[in-house]
């Protein structure tokens, strides 16, 4: 598949030159921070696949081109499906079904990224978030998923679905705690805290702070050091670590934050986070008073 949203390459291990074995997907949509828009999603889920059945790559590198990471959902994409943008969104000619057609299409949206950020969770190589600026929303949620975090020195991060009339929809409620205690990852969620790379690395939340213009070089010098040890090994390593991480990660959870996020896009206030970002204005959120 040609892929436009993402860039996907085959590296050298630099330990070993002849071996093509370090794969490095980078979300190239700087214009826009590198927000997940649908198309992202389906590249995404569809080039995991493909990972997933390649023996020869040992580690898996995520980064975003140009100024960030990710900046996380795309609204302006969500905002249509939802009710929230300027004008009445045209899906196509589905008659008295439209309405339907809407709850289907924004409902299919959230079922594709759970589906995409659990393959990225079960990937056998081992993974590494190069995280180059902002990893706000699902955009921290998809660098916890990984198994390591390397930060740049101007990586901001933050989980603010909460603020934004969302909810953390992709293992953040599950994995956040387990790396910042859960004290620490109720203010970030309930908030929508911003905090930056040194805050993030003395938290726990990133692994590793490097120096912004070094953050691939020292990232890829480690994907080498990782794919010179031996192949089973590491994949064993891999499995057992994640085996006793994943002891809280359930179906039932998973159906749970679908669910969740689902009934929530479904809502006022969810329209009117979407609308207040787009604006560039603080939210007025209701809850249950929009018709009294």
């Amino acid at each position: 598949m040609e892929y436009k949203n993402i860039k996907w390459e085959v590296l050298a291990n630099p330990n070993r030159p002849e071996e093509r074995s370090i794969g490095v997907i980078t979300f190239n949509r700087d214009d826009v921070m590198n927000a997940i828009d649908v198309k992202t999603r389906v590249e995404l889920d569809i080039l995991l696949t493909e990972i997933a059945h390649l023996s020869h790559i040992k580690v898996v590198i995520l980064t975003g081109a140009g100024r960030g990471f990710s900046a996380g959902g795309d609204l302006r994409s969500e905002a249509g499906p939802l009710g929230a943008g300027p004008e009445d969104f045209d899906m196509g000619n589905f008659g008295d079904y439209k309405e339907l057609a809407h709850y289907f299409f924004n409902d299919l949206r959230h079922s594709v990224l759970q589906r995409c950020f659990r393959k990225l969770e079960d990937l056998p190589a081992i993974t590494i978030a190069a995280i180059n600026g902002a990893a706000v929303g699902i955009g921290m949620e998809m660098a916890m998923l990984c198994d390591l975090r390397f930060a740049s020195e101007k990586a901001k991060l933050g989980e603010v679905a909460v603020p934004a009339g969302f909810l953390p929809e992709s293992g953040g409620a599950r994995n956040l705690p387990k790396l910042v205690g859960i004290g620490r990852a109720l203010e970030m969620i309930l908030t929508g805290e911003i905090i930056g790379g040194k805050e993030a690395k003395e938290i726990g939340l990133v692994d590793r702070l490097i120096p912004h213009d070094e953050l691939m070089a020292q990232t890829m010098a480690f994907a080498g050091q990782v794919a010179t040890n031996p192949y089973l090994s590491v994949r064993y390593a891999k499995q057992l670590v994640k085996f006793y991480w994943n002891s809280n990660r359930t179906e039932e959870g998973w159906g749970r934050e679908l669910d969740a996020i689902k009934e929530i896009t479904r809502t006022k206030d969810c329209q009117e986070g979407i609308r207040a970002f787009l604006e560039k204005r603080r939210p007025d959120f209701r809850g249950p008073q929009y018709d009294k």
